[in-house]
């Protein structure tokens, strides 16, 4: 499902070229090039929010300030840490403060590049920015995103659609509902 809500559009011009930009939130949206292009070369974006990566802190109390090895579950996720995470990801808190470049990953542990420069309280989500892997369980009572962003180019219709992930009911893996509420930034450049 494609929202129909976007935050700002900006025009530059480059000769007969034209490149606009603008951000878009809650999952997307379409933007009508009808009348300012009459084509497009390319257009594309990227996700400013971040995602719930499927981890959990797991320590009982908290993980204190200058830890790098992180004690992890998976809660309503299938298998374990392996299965959400990977290394090379960076990991954020809930409120998108970067915790660390991930450098290794077990099953119930990651260890980040950088010491916590704050306590994380048992239970708290470990965030990622992009694509989640995490894989439900099938009794899961959690709904998963797949915070991906595709861009396609409808030329007859003179629209570029930007679709930022959409949510899917844990419960039924082929139904999907609701949109996502990822926000982001767009491009698209094409001649006058």
């Amino acid at each position: 499902m494609v929202a129909t809500s976007t935050g700002d559009t900006r025009t530059h011009v480059m000769g007969d070229m034209l490149m606009i930009t603008g951000t878009f939130i809650e999952g997307g949206t379409e933007f009508s090039f009808d009348g300012l292009l009459s084509t497009v070369f390319a257009a594309g974006g990227h996700i400013t929010s971040t995602t719930p990566s499927g981890l959990l802190i797991n320590n009982g109390s908290t993980e204190a300030v200058g830890q790098t090895v992180l004690t992890v579950d998976t809660g309503s996720v299938a298998g374990d840490a392996r299965s959400c995470v990977y290394v090379g990801q960076t990991l954020y808190s809930g409120v998108g403060i970067r915790l660390g470049k991930i450098t290794a990953v077990s099953a119930t542990a990651v260890t980040i590049d950088t010491a916590l420069t704050e306590a994380l309280p048992d239970n708290a989500v470990l965030h990622v920015r992009g694509a989640s892997k995490m894989s439900l369980l099938a009794n899961a009572a959690i709904t998963a995103q797949n915070n991906s962003l595709d861009v396609s180019i409808d030329e007859a219709n003179s629209l570029v659609i930007f679709d930022a992930g959409r949510n899917i009911d844990a419960s039924d893996s082929n139904n999907l509902t609701g949109i996502s509420v990822d926000t982001g930034r767009f491009w698209i450049l094409g001649q006058r």
